[in-house]
């Protein structure tokens, strides 16, 4: 009976972490809310929308080495530049 109780306090222990899983996780990484001004999340939609037309590299799976390297040199500068001219 004993054994039966501590399986059930186990698993409700389990679920229990398992539902507030990715809000430890945000805490744990830093401040995984979004605290950005209205202003902010307009000027990133708006750059987001302007640099899809960059040209894509031919193998656009996300982990491949040809995708990271064109986020690295050519989407993140110019989506830090646009950000720029947005005054963030």
């Amino acid at each position: 009976m004993r054994r039966s109780i501590n399986i059930l306090l186990v698993g409700i222990f389990c679920i229990g972490l398992s539902g507030c899983y990715e809000s430890v996780v945000r805490f744990w990484n830093g401040p995984g809310w979004d605290f950005s001004s209205e202003a902010e999340k307009k000027a990133r939609k708006e750059c987001f929308e302007e640099l899809r037309s960059l040209p894509r590299p031919k193998n656009e799976y996300i982990g491949s080495k040809e995708m990271q390297d064109w986020l690295g040199n050519v989407y993140g500068p110019a989506e830090r530049e646009c950000m720029k001219r947005k005054g963030f």
